[in-house]
């Protein structure tokens, strides 16, 4: 056995033991997504703290354990990425939203002075490295980083290629696990969403690379595609519906002038076919995020298609992909950073894709003006609805506004077009 083997079994510890090292006012960096180390996670939520712990995360596919009732209400969470599941956590006060692009995480967590990270990796090899699997985005800046870091060990976690080692000597304390990893199950394809997808596919032109997120939109758009050739993907995350079409041939990255033959994104998000499709895959690689989504990166692929969700989209093209309510329910995440990308590309486009209505019909997501804003109305190539598209490039105020009415649900035209005239927009 290596002496970096015989290091790693010394560091072996159970959860409660590793956690000892938390302590009242520290801030703690979970791995995010469905790398989220389920282990730790449950052994912190039961801790028992005399004071305040700062957890951050990013929330996306989390069971959002820290946010149930039964929580220490000692937790006090930071997101950079929310979701729904830390409603009670928002709430009761205990949770605060951090704006801010993906491709910045890793640079901003290295002036945090984080005290404890949390990650997830596989068993080591025979030479003594770990994998990180699913996730890189800014797990490998926490593990350089934080003062203190435990890792859960997952035998069911994939080995996967790009910039996944993880020496044993960068980890403080090992925790093992064997449970499934967090998975996100595909949609099923709606009629709205199909026309969505069909919209979308439109527009992308054979060759092109793509980045796609998920989710249900996403599901149906990645579905659709299956009638294009040749299409690369750069993506922040994969799902399922990217693994099918690779799958099928559609993707084969053979285009790229960077990264050529490689399906390249920082996470990765489905269900466990998935992630048995991605262990030991040399076509798929993953990358930090301040590679994937940085705009020096993203310029050098010619015809980039970022292609992103929204939750509301104003008259004039401004974007809206954090917050309807009280609390936020999304994030800037990578949308900035590949909206921005595309435009730096060659021959790209950005495309925002949502259902034109919300809450069984009752509530319009073409709206008047928006309250947040998370991507500027100069940025958007497109927008696209189940009902067409806007092509908001280069147009003016008043010409964006005829298009969006156009592809706003029909029960809101007149509404819509009511206040586009209030606002002096037409």
């Amino acid at each position: 056995m290596s002496a970096l083997l015989e290091n790693y079994h010394r560091k072996v510890s159970s959860a409660s033991a590793a956690l000892k090292h938390v302590k009242p006012g520290q801030k703690v960096l979970v791995a995010p997504f469905c790398s989220e180390p389920q282990e730790l996670i449950e052994a912190i939520v039961n801790m028992e703290c005399p004071g305040d712990v700062y957890l951050y995360t990013m929330n996306q596919g989390s069971p959002c354990l820290y946010s149930k009732a039964k929580a220490s209400s000692n937790l006090k969470i930071r997101t950079m990425l929310s979701a729904a599941g830390l409603r009670d956590s928002f709430e009761a006060g205990r949770a605060d939203y951090i704006p801010m692009n993906l491709s910045e995480v890793p640079k901003w967590i290295a002036t945090q002075n984080f005290d404890v990270a949390l990650v997830q990796l596989t068993p080591p090899n025979d030479e003594g490295y770990c994998n990180l699997g699913i996730s890189v985005d800014f797990v490998k800046s926490a593990i350089k980083n934080a003062a203190y870091v435990v890792a859960e060990v997952n035998e069911y976690m994939p080995w996967t290629s790009g910039e996944t080692l993880v020496s044993v000597e960068d980890i403080d304390a090992f925790v093992m696990s064997s449970r499934s990893l967090l998975t996100i199950p595909a949609a099923e394809h709606s009629g709205v969403q199909r026309l969505i997808g069909e919209n979308v596919t439109e527009l992308v032109p054979n060759g092109a690379t793509i980045q796609v997120g998920v989710g249900k939109i996403a599901d149906s758009i990645l579905f659709e595609l299956k009638s294009k050739h040749s299409l690369g993907v750069h993506s922040g995350m994969i799902s399922d519906g990217v693994a099918s079409l690779i799958e099928k041939g559609v993707v084969t990255n053979e285009l790229k002038a960077i990264n050529r033959g490689k399906t390249v994104c920082t996470s990765v998000m489905g269900s466990e076919w998935l992630y048995r499709f991605v262990n030991e895959n040399p076509s798929i690689e993953l990358y930090p995020a301040d590679y994937t989504h940085h705009p020096s990166t993203l310029m050098k692929l010619d015809n980039f298609y970022a292609i992103n969700s929204a939750l509301e989209v104003d008259l004039t093209g401004q974007v809206n992909a954090e917050q309807v309510g009280k609390y936020p329910i999304g994030g800037v995440g990578g949308q900035v950073d590949f909206i921005r990308g595309a435009s730096l590309s060659r021959g790209g486009a950005s495309i925002i894709a949502l259902p034109s209505v919300a809450k069984g019909g009752q509530v319009s997501r073409i709206v008047p003006s928006l309250k947040n804003v998370t991507t500027l109305k100069s940025d958007i190539t497109y927008v696209v609805t189940e009902n067409g598209v806007a092509k908001l490039y280069g147009t003016s105020i008043r010409q964006r506004v005829g298009q969006m009415l156009n592809i706003a649900h029909p029960a809101f035209r007149e509404q819509l077009r009511y206040k586009a005239k209030e606002l002096g927009y037409i």
